[in-house]
Protein backbone atom coordinates (compact mmCIF):
# COMPACT_ATOMS: atom_id res chain seq x y z
CA UNK A 1 0.00 0.00 0.00
CA UNK A 2 3.02 2.11 0.93
CA UNK A 3 4.60 1.69 -2.24
CA UNK A 4 1.39 2.01 -4.33
CA UNK A 5 0.50 5.36 -2.77
CA UNK A 6 4.31 6.34 -3.09
CA UNK A 7 4.38 5.87 -6.78
CA UNK A 8 1.10 7.81 -7.08
CA UNK A 9 2.14 10.89 -5.42
CA UNK A 10 5.51 10.57 -7.38
CA UNK A 11 3.21 10.33 -10.44
CA UNK A 12 1.18 13.26 -9.60
CA UNK A 13 4.54 15.43 -8.92
CA UNK A 14 5.91 14.77 -12.34
CA UNK A 15 2.66 15.12 -14.63
CA UNK A 16 2.08 18.06 -12.70
CA UNK A 17 4.83 19.93 -13.45
CA UNK A 18 4.72 22.12 -16.31
CA UNK A 19 7.22 24.45 -18.58
CA UNK A 20 6.71 27.96 -18.07
CA UNK A 21 7.40 29.04 -21.91
CA UNK A 22 8.55 33.06 -21.56
CA UNK A 23 6.13 35.18 -23.21
CA UNK A 24 7.56 36.95 -25.80
CA UNK A 25 7.91 40.90 -25.34
CA UNK A 26 5.54 42.75 -27.89
CA UNK A 27 7.50 45.17 -30.53
CA UNK A 28 7.27 48.53 -29.34
CA UNK A 29 5.02 50.17 -31.92
CA UNK A 30 7.17 52.91 -34.00
CA UNK A 31 5.98 56.24 -32.73
CA UNK A 32 7.00 59.70 -34.98
CA UNK A 33 7.62 62.77 -33.15
CA UNK A 34 8.96 66.18 -34.01
CA UNK A 35 12.52 66.34 -33.33
CA UNK A 36 14.30 70.05 -32.31
CA UNK A 37 17.62 71.05 -32.12
CA UNK A 38 18.08 75.16 -30.87
CA UNK A 39 21.13 77.12 -30.35
CA UNK A 40 19.82 80.73 -28.95
CA UNK A 41 21.78 84.25 -28.95
CA UNK A 42 19.69 85.64 -25.50
CA UNK A 43 19.99 84.15 -22.20
CA UNK A 44 19.13 86.10 -18.65
CA UNK A 45 18.73 89.70 -20.71
CA UNK A 46 22.14 89.32 -22.15
CA UNK A 47 22.23 89.30 -25.94
CA UNK A 48 25.27 87.43 -26.99
CA UNK A 49 27.75 89.63 -28.94
CA UNK A 50 27.75 89.73 -33.02
CA UNK A 51 31.13 88.62 -33.67
CA UNK A 52 30.16 84.98 -33.17
CA UNK A 53 28.99 82.80 -35.65
CA UNK A 54 28.18 78.79 -35.09
CA UNK A 55 29.68 76.13 -36.94
CA UNK A 56 27.54 72.65 -35.92
CA UNK A 57 26.89 68.80 -36.95
CA UNK A 58 23.64 67.47 -35.40
CA UNK A 59 21.69 64.43 -36.78
CA UNK A 60 19.10 64.32 -39.42
CA UNK A 61 15.65 62.21 -39.69
CA UNK A 62 18.05 59.55 -41.64
CA UNK A 63 20.67 59.29 -38.86
CA UNK A 64 23.36 61.24 -40.90
CA UNK A 65 25.51 63.46 -39.62
CA UNK A 66 25.29 67.06 -40.97
CA UNK A 67 27.78 70.06 -40.85
CA UNK A 68 26.25 73.84 -41.00
CA UNK A 69 29.11 76.67 -40.52
CA UNK A 70 29.08 80.03 -40.13
CA UNK A 71 25.35 80.36 -39.27
CA UNK A 72 24.36 83.70 -37.45
CA UNK A 73 22.49 82.91 -34.74
CA UNK A 74 19.69 81.86 -33.11
CA UNK A 75 19.96 78.52 -35.17
CA UNK A 76 16.88 76.27 -35.28
CA UNK A 77 16.33 72.56 -37.46
CA UNK A 78 13.20 70.48 -36.75
CA UNK A 79 12.08 67.73 -38.56
CA UNK A 80 9.93 64.88 -38.05
CA UNK A 81 11.32 61.21 -37.05
CA UNK A 82 10.69 57.79 -35.95
CA UNK A 83 11.05 56.56 -32.51
CA UNK A 84 13.58 54.90 -31.08
CA UNK A 85 16.12 57.86 -32.47
CA UNK A 86 18.67 59.32 -31.34
CA UNK A 87 19.43 62.67 -31.36
CA UNK A 88 22.83 64.37 -31.74
CA UNK A 89 24.04 67.68 -31.47
CA UNK A 90 27.65 69.04 -31.46
CA UNK A 91 28.96 72.40 -31.93
CA UNK A 92 31.37 75.68 -31.50
CA UNK A 93 31.25 79.26 -31.55
CA UNK A 94 33.84 80.80 -33.52
CA UNK A 95 34.90 84.62 -33.82
CA UNK A 96 37.09 86.60 -35.88
CA UNK A 97 39.29 88.29 -33.01
CA UNK A 98 39.79 91.52 -35.76
CA UNK A 99 35.45 92.22 -35.00
CA UNK A 100 35.45 91.76 -31.45
CA UNK A 101 34.12 94.64 -29.63
CA UNK A 102 35.81 96.33 -26.59
CA UNK A 103 33.29 94.35 -24.43
CA UNK A 104 32.50 90.94 -25.03
CA UNK A 105 29.18 89.17 -23.80
CA UNK A 106 29.58 85.51 -24.95
CA UNK A 107 28.48 81.99 -23.85
CA UNK A 108 26.17 79.22 -24.74
CA UNK A 109 22.38 78.29 -24.84
CA UNK A 110 21.25 75.31 -26.59
CA UNK A 111 19.45 71.92 -26.17
CA UNK A 112 17.34 69.42 -28.01
CA UNK A 113 13.57 69.02 -27.78
CA UNK A 114 10.11 67.41 -29.22
CA UNK A 115 6.76 69.03 -29.53
CA UNK A 116 4.48 67.01 -27.43
CA UNK A 117 0.84 68.07 -28.72
CA UNK A 118 1.78 71.40 -29.86
CA UNK A 119 4.12 72.54 -27.10
CA UNK A 120 7.93 72.55 -27.62
CA UNK A 121 9.67 70.55 -25.05
CA UNK A 122 13.32 71.52 -24.52
CA UNK A 123 15.43 71.62 -21.65
CA UNK A 124 17.78 74.76 -22.46
CA UNK A 125 21.78 74.61 -21.42
CA UNK A 126 23.19 77.94 -20.67
CA UNK A 127 25.52 81.11 -19.02
CA UNK A 128 26.60 83.53 -21.04
CA UNK A 129 29.53 86.03 -19.72
CA UNK A 130 30.74 89.67 -19.75
CA UNK A 131 34.57 90.56 -20.18
CA UNK A 132 36.60 92.99 -21.59
CA UNK A 133 38.02 91.94 -25.24
CA UNK A 134 41.70 91.11 -23.54
CA UNK A 135 39.53 89.13 -20.61
CA UNK A 136 38.06 86.94 -23.14
CA UNK A 137 40.98 86.25 -25.33
CA UNK A 138 42.70 85.31 -22.00
CA UNK A 139 40.19 83.23 -20.98
CA UNK A 140 40.16 81.29 -24.31
CA UNK A 141 43.50 80.67 -23.95
CA UNK A 142 43.30 78.96 -20.83
CA UNK A 143 40.03 77.36 -21.21
CA UNK A 144 39.64 76.34 -24.94
CA UNK A 145 36.86 74.44 -25.19
CA UNK A 146 34.87 77.09 -23.41
CA UNK A 147 32.88 77.91 -26.87
CA UNK A 148 32.38 74.05 -27.55
CA UNK A 149 29.01 71.92 -26.83
CA UNK A 150 27.25 68.56 -27.18
CA UNK A 151 24.33 67.18 -26.18
CA UNK A 152 23.04 63.45 -27.12
CA UNK A 153 18.87 62.72 -26.60
CA UNK A 154 16.70 59.45 -27.28
CA UNK A 155 13.19 59.77 -28.15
Amino acid sequence: MFLLATLLIGGMMFSGCKKDTPTPEPTPTPTTTTVVYKVEKEFENRVMSDCFKLNVTYTNAKGESITETGVVLPWEKSFEVTSPFTAKMEGELVYNENELPQEVIYGKRYGIGYYNKSSLVIDMVGAFSKDDKEDFLEVLQNNPNRLKFSEEKTF
